[in-house]
Order: C-alpha cells, then structure tokens, then sequence
C-alpha cells in the first residue's frame, strides 16, 4: 500500500481499523483484568492496581516517546525513500529502549516499597500492591519492548501484524486471568503474571518481521551518535507528558478519592477509568493510526490528502463519542455491575455518581487526540505536548481542587469533563493557526 497515492478512505481504514482493533485488545485486557479482580478479590484489589498507575505511565511513556518519536522519523524517512537511515533509526531507537526497561524496572524492584509509601498507600494497600508490582516489574521491559515494536511495524506497512500481536496478547491475558485468579485462586498475584506473560506475545509476533523478506526497516549497525534518538524523542515527547501527566493526576484524584471516599473512591475510580479507557483507547486506535500516514505524506508534502485524513478522523472519533454517551447515560448501572460485587454499594453509588458528569468528557476527548497526533506527525511536538498536558495534568489538577469549593463532591466528578472542555478550544485554536495548508506553506517558504 502507498499511502501517499492510494485512495484516502481505504489508507485510513486499513490503518485505522486494525490500530483501533488493537488497542480494543489492549483496553480489554485490562477491563477483563478489573472484573477478575472486581470480583474476585474486591475493592483493595483494584486499588492496589490504581495505586500502580503512576509506575507504568512512567514507564509506558517512555516506550511511547522512543516508538512515535523514532517511528515518525523513520517514516518521513521512508516517505523520501531514505531506507538506510530509517533503518538506523529503528535500530538505535529499539537499543535505547531495551537498555532503559531493563535499568529502570530493577531500579523500581528493589525499591517498590518505598514508591508505594511515597505514593500514599497504607500498609494494607502496600502489601497487596507488592504482590502484584513484584511480578510485573519483570515483564515490563518485554511490554516497552513490544511497544516500539508495534510502531515501527506500522511504519512498515503492516498494521494488520500489529493488530495480530495485541489481540494474541490479550485472549492469553483473559485466559490466564480465569485460570489463575478463578481456576488456581491466585488473587492479585495470578492477575500480574498474566498481565506479564502475555505480554510476551508481542515480542514473539512482532520480531520476526523485521528479519524476514518483506521488511523494508532492517536491524542494522547503530552508526553514528545516538542525539538524533534524543531529537526523534523530542518529537515524541507530548506522549511521555501525557503519560507521565495521567501518572501525576491519578496520584492526586486517588489522594481526593480517598480523603473524600475512603478506600472505596479509589476502587470507584478504578472503575471510572475502566469507562474513559473503552472509548478513548478507540479514539486513541483512530488518531495513532494517522501518525504513519500523515508523516508520509507530510514528507512528499501531500497537503490536501492530510487533511482528507483527519477529515475522516474527526468524524470517526465524533461517533465514537456519540456512542459512549449514550451507553453511560442509559446503561451506567449495568457498567458499573460489570467490575463490582453485589455487597459493594458505597463503590457503586460513587461510581454512578461520576457517571452522570463523565460523559461530557466524551464530546471533546476524540478531537484532542487527534489533533494531538497530527501535530506529532508534522513534527510540531510542542503543540503536541500543549494539548497532552492541558487534558491530562493542568487542567485536571485546576479543576479538582477548584470546582469543590463551588459544587461540592460533585466537582471532583466535573474535573476531567471540564479539562477536556478547555483542553478542546485550545487545540481548536492551536489547529486553526497551523492546518495542513499554512504548515506546508510554511515549509516551503525556508
């Protein structure tokens, strides 16, 4: 497929679709793991695994820094048939990677306990989150690993195998999930080593693609300095914001949750990103599939098929947005049933609580992600970056501690709609200054 020449609606769907698809098996996964552990191990269960958070988005936003900002590189590079080059980027961008996950993750082993004091968790919380951070910390370097991977196979025009590696990494999750948390009663312990085995898959698929034939990105030898990783990085790094930013906002939110809920509002809240994950991981599938294809044509400087592309991303998104508020306005019980024991009334009622306001998040959430890539991909990674931290740490932070003193417990709930309410006219206006059309006008004008 080239998607600089191809027709437009069947490049986006042939990314999207299988992107989106991917990252439903992603989101799954972890949905499946908070219904085991909802109901068979209870609320300090998915606490302990909130109380977690910050720890993978830190690392998780690396892996995401390293793979856009790398893939996008070496997809412009494709797009101006600069093989070679692209290829020394992947190589040096997975050599990073792999030396970082394995550093970082023994760093954190060996000193869990005292992360999770600083974290805020009591002494109950510590001992279970222990467990599971015990075993999970060693397969994360695999995750971050196959998290680049899958980037750069999408820069490599197989999205389908992308698509292939995740969906294989979450039917084993779910089946490890039943068989050691139901079947073996292994409690939060057999949700982390089923979490952590399969993410093996994505290793095992994605590796062999890049020696067979059909690749055109090879391993080759890393020559020369390793800054261009450090620029491609740059490119990448509203995504490492915006992890490390959900990081930071859910230490808070749990701090609120707690003080205003007890253990029962993290667990609560657990639950509630468990909703916001379904709907922004497809909206998070539409505009990461739009990184590949429109980094291409920014290369061959195709103006009008970008903004054919997130013409269709926006509509897409908009759907989806649409089709997630029906679903918690008419069916929040049923959602909230999903993850929650009978006898857990206080979580519910908190849960449901949040649901009458969370759905307004979904009016604004599709947009941002997606102008968001759109900078990324057109090389402009501090309007990127804008747009991550508005929605995801500025002014979710503002508006919990601000909208309390004006609504009660009720603004707590109103903080991440209203963030992404302002996160949406900033990006607006940041879009409408550089479109496809003035930023290509610009290029050409050096």
């Amino acid at each position: 497929m080239n998607v600089t020449k191809d027709k437009i609606s069947s490049v986006f769907f042939q990314y999207s679709i299988p992107s989106v698809l991917g990252m439903l098996a992603i989101s799954s996964a972890n949905i499946v793991d908070g219904f085991f552990v909802g109901n068979y191990v209870g609320d300090f269960g998915l606490a302990a695994i909130n109380i977690s958070l910050p720890i993978f988005s830190l690392l998780f936003g690396f892996a995401l820094m390293l793979a856009i900002g790398g893939s996008v590189i070496a997809g412009k590079l494709i797009g101006e048939e600069d093989i070679k080059n692209a290829s020394i980027i992947f190589t040096k961008t997975i050599v990073c990677i792999t030396f970082f996950s394995f550093i970082a993750c023994s760093l954190l082993f060996i000193n869990i306990e005292t992360v999770l004091y600083l974290f805020g968790a009591d002494e109950n919380l510590t001992k279970i989150a222990i467990e599971y951070l015990s075993v999970i910390l060693i397969f994360i370097p695999f995750l971050m690993i196959g998290v680049v991977l899958d980037y750069f196979v999408r820069v490599d025009n197989r999205p389908n195998l992308a698509f292939i590696a995740l969906l294989s990494s979450a039917i084993i999750n779910v089946i490890l999930d039943w068989f050691l948390i139901v079947y073996l009663q292994k409690g939060i312990f057999g949700a982390a080593l089923a979490t952590g085995i399969s993410q093996l898959a994505l290793i095992f698929i994605l590796l062999p693609h890049f020696f067979s034939k059909k690749a055109t990105l090879k391993f080759v030898k890393p020559i020369g300095s390793y800054i261009q990783i450090i620029k491609a990085s740059y490119n990448g790094a509203s995504e490492f914001v915006n992890e490390i930013s959900v990081g930071i906002t859910t230490l808070i939110f749990n701090y609120v949750m707690i003080k205003n809920f007890d253990i029962e509002g993290i667990a609560a809240f657990t639950v509630i990103n468990y909703l916001l994950m379904i709907g922004i991981m497809i909206s998070f599938g539409i505009s990461d599939s739009l990184q590949p294809i429109i980094s291409k044509n920014f290369g061959a400087k195709k103006n009008k098929r970008i903004e054919e592309f997130l013409k269709l991303a926006f509509i897409t998104t908009g759907l989806v947005g649409v089709v997630m508020i029906l679903l918690i306005i008419f069916t929040p019980n049923t959602l909230a049933n999903i993850f929650l024991e009978d006898t857990n009334h206080k979580t519910k009622e908190i849960v449901l609580s949040f649901a009458t306001f969370i759905w307004i998040a979904f009016l604004f959430d599709g947009f941002n992600l997606v102008i968001s890539a759109y900078f990324t991909a057109i090389h402009k990674p501090l309007h990127s970056m804008i747009i991550a931290i508005s929605r995801s740490f500025l002014f979710p932070i503002f508006f919990i501690f601000t909208l309390p003193f004006l609504f009660n417990t009720n603004g707590i709930f109103l903080a991440i709609p209203m963030a992404e309410f302002v996160t949406f006219i900033i990006a607006v206006i940041l879009y409408r200054r550089f479109s496809p059309e003035k930023i290509l006008i610009e290029e050409t004008s050096y």
